[in-house]
């Protein structure tokens, strides 16, 4: 897990991208305000006051996409 990146994975950024063509600005990788600090939203919409978590297959258990864990599968 430590080689797993904290920011910026493909499915983020397409997801950055997209929000950013349609003329909506956000913050990346931040604690919102009132939060503990290890809590850490993926993008956070100020404005609107929504925060998006992306979360990737391994998380999710996705069948088609998921990659078990060779050790500690438990």
């Amino acid at each position: 897990m430590r080689k797993t990146g904290r920011r910026d994975t493909q499915p983020e950024l397409k997801l950055r991208r997209a929000l950013h063509k349609r003329g909506l600005r956000f913050l990346v990788d931040v604690s919102p305000r009132g939060t503990n600090r290890r809590r850490r939203v993926d993008i956070l919409l100020r404005g609107a006051r929504i925060a998006v978590f992306v979360d990737g297959c391994f998380w999710h258990s996705c069948p088609v996409h998921a990659h078990l864990p060779k050790s500690n599968r438990d």
